[in-house]
């Protein structure tokens, strides 16, 4: 049996764009629950652990990486909101929106012992698969182009549903 320090972490982060009309995304807190929910018997029965940060920053996800207790544990990392090409958009501490460069998280990433999947559930991710991949990440999910809101919803509720009904990330 896992114990609590040494099960895999499923870390989930949410951006959106407060400030820019049009651009919020509605769905990212009904896509926060689904995943929680998608997961909860996976982490009941002990198998692994699920982490959620709302308004992620760069620093936010940062912290979650390198607290001791997360330290090698991180299996999974999801990301959604939005993006384009190289770039993911983030949350300030003041809740303004700011452009990450994904070429930087992969590089951060490579140094993360236990990651085996990056997905990223944003419109037009696909320049930076190659980046994780690279950078030595098992594998990436990613977008090729504009993705409507409730379809990532869903593909991402149906993904995590297999995952924790036993399903491999293949």
């Amino acid at each position: 049996m896992l114990t609590p320090s040494s099960k895999p972490i499923i870390f989930l982060a949410f951006a959106n764009d407060r400030a820019q009309s049009g651009a919020y995304l509605r769905n990212l807190g009904q896509e926060a629950e689904q995943l929680r929910d998608a997961l909860a018997p996976a982490e009941q029965a002990g198998l692994c652990q699920v982490k959620i940060l709302a308004s992620a920053s760069a620093e936010s996800i940062l912290k979650r990486f390198h607290d001791p207790a997360h330290r090698g544990r991180i299996a999974l990392f999801h990301y959604a909101g939005h993006a384009a090409d190289y770039d993911l958009l983030l949350e300030s501490a003041a809740g303004q929106a700011v452009m990450a460069d994904g070429r930087g998280l992969a590089l951060f990433l490579r140094q993360q012992r236990g990651l085996h999947l990056v997905f990223l559930n944003a419109c037009s991710t696909r320049a930076q698969v190659e980046g994780l991949l690279d950078a030595g990440v098992a594998a990436a999910l990613a977008t090729a182009r504009a993705v409507d809101d409730q379809v990532a919803t869903d593909f991402a509720r149906h993904f995590y549903t297999a995952l924790a009904s036993g399903d491999s990330i293949r």
